[in-house]
């Protein structure tokens, strides 16, 4: 079997002047975002709430794309330069269509795409064998 990564036992530095107390603000310090458009998928709540206050502060404009908008408008009421679409991805097939025709539409490009928003992880299960 092999190796692992418990205790980061394969991970090696990558001198990038960061380490484990580095913060989001220290990592975007001197970088001006202003005029750039960002969209972060799951923008409103956990380190996508944090990506988007980081990536706002900096100056860009974020969309954030929710399926319940007045649960993220009260996360994001207080962020300037945060754009909201609605986007529920249990409505169509193809959820992110509204979402790219308003982009379009508008006639602004996309810097940035963080596809944050995920599913939770569940334990790995096996169904009974019927042999």
């Amino acid at each position: 079997m092999g190796q692992n990564n418990y205790q980061g036992a394969l991970q090696k530095p990558i001198g990038s002047g960061f380490n484990a107390t580095s913060t989001a603000s220290d990592v975007i310090k001197g970088i001006d975002l202003t005029g750039k458009i960002a969209i972060v998928t799951g923008g409103n709540a956990g380190i996508g709430l944090e990506t988007t206050k980081i990536l706002a502060a900096a100056g860009a404009t974020v969309i954030v794309p929710a399926r319940d908008t007045e649960k993220a408008k009260k996360y994001l009421q207080a962020i300037a330069n945060v754009e909201l679409e609605t986007m529920d991805l249990n409505e169509s097939q193809n959820p992110s269509m509204h979402l790219r025709k308003n982009l379009l539409a508008s006639g602004r490009p996309l810097h940035l795409l963080i596809n944050n928003a995920g599913i939770m992880w569940v334990p790995l299960r096996r169904r009974q064998s019927w042999y």
